[in-house]
């Protein structure tokens, strides 16, 4: 009985698939809009923004804070969705 509840407690420590797709897909659009290079000087400050909410989301997911790590990610997905929008 002892290892079913270790074997538990790993499963419950794994974060969510939906999470971790979701933290995939920031980088990967996080690394599109950096290879665009936005010159425009409030542009690079949405960029920066969002690569802090993408690392405080990486850092949340390592701590086990899910909830934290999703809201962070959320924001930095919102602000490179509008970046896109004004590149593309």
């Amino acid at each position: 009985m002892a290892i079913f509840v270790k074997v538990s407690s790993a499963i419950a420590a794994s974060p969510p698939p939906d999470l971790v797709e979701m933290e995939r897909q920031v980088s990967l659009e996080l690394a599109h809009v950096r290879d665009s290079g936005p010159t425009d000087p409030d542009q690079r400050k949405q960029l920066f923004d969002a690569s802090q909410f993408e690392q405080k989301g990486e850092a949340a997911i390592k701590s086990g804070d899910y909830k934290s790590a999703q809201q962070n990610l959320s924001k930095a997905r919102d602000i490179l969705r509008h970046l896109r929008a004004h590149l593309d």
